[in-house]
């Protein structure tokens, strides 16, 4: 029923576009430098996140609660480390999708009580791919951050992690950066199979991870604005559309 639900949704974003594009031919320019009317723009992105999020939401609530602290970090962060506008409201709501690829984990698998199998596990590892089939198909999230997101977020600098094992610099800034408020939300979380951690025995965490599963810089940024309390509440921002924004990809 949710692949279903999924492949519908995608032919009906795809097919609002397209309408779009045929009302507004003078608006047709969909990459860093674009026209639309903000308008418009805004309210088709905002109902496709709001059905995307609500696919989430049916499947799994923990993970919709996680992927609104994972963005509130990542927002800060963002705007720490002096990113645009633009950039800082495009890892907000990368955030908030960097997880749609459970959609497609069995129940089973996604609520249980206990740790994962391997075998288990390795299909979970699946979630960035499934996940960026999703996203990269969505017009309006084309040249941004969103779809690197949910692809690379779980890619570690030393060229560990999955599901691509880049490293370094190769890794998008963005899924850096919320790599880190990633697994720090994770780590304080308290699940089914085990207790939140500590917040500061968390962080020691990341720090011991420095180099390893997550970049440095960012690193200590991020414990930066958690020690100093620099985590302010985030009104939704508006997706990003502008020429300005850093992170967009060509």
């Amino acid at each position: 029923m949710f692949f279903s639900l999924v492949a519908g949704f995608i032919l009906t974003s795809s097919s609002l576009t397209l309408l779009f594009l045929k009302m507004y031919p003078e608006k047709n320019s969909w990459n860093c430098g674009n026209t639309l009317d903000l308008e418009s723009l805004e309210l088709l992105t905002e109902n496709t996140l709001n059905t995307l999020v609500t696919m989430v939401e049916i499947r799994d609530s923990y993970t919709v609660k996680h992927s609104s602290n994972v963005a509130l970090y990542a927002y800060n962060v963002a705007k720490k480390m002096e990113l645009t506008d633009v950039d800082c409201a495009n890892i907000y709501m990368g955030c908030k999708l960097h997880d749609l690829g459970k959609i497609y984990i069995s129940d089973e698998i996604l609520t249980k009580p206990s740790r994962l199998t391997e075998e288990e596990f390795n299909i979970v590892k699946d979630h960035p791919i499934r996940g960026h089939q999703i996203v990269s198909k969505i017009k309006v999230f084309q040249n941004t951050c969103i779809p690197d997101i949910v692809l690379y977020h779980h890619e570690r600098v030393d060229g560990s992690g999955y599901p691509s094992g880049l490293a370094q610099d190769d890794i998008p800034i963005a899924a850096r950066i919320v790599a880190i408020c990633d697994a720090y939300d994770a780590m304080t979380t308290t699940r089914s199979y085990r207790k939140a951690m500590e917040p500061e025995m968390a962080l020691e965490t990341i720090m011991n991870q420095s180099g390893k599963q997550f970049d440095p810089i960012i690193t200590q940024v991020f414990i930066e604005c958690i020690r100093n309390n620099h985590m302010a509440p985030v009104r939704p921002p508006i997706f990003g559309t502008s020429d300005k924004g850093s992170l967009n990809k060509t």
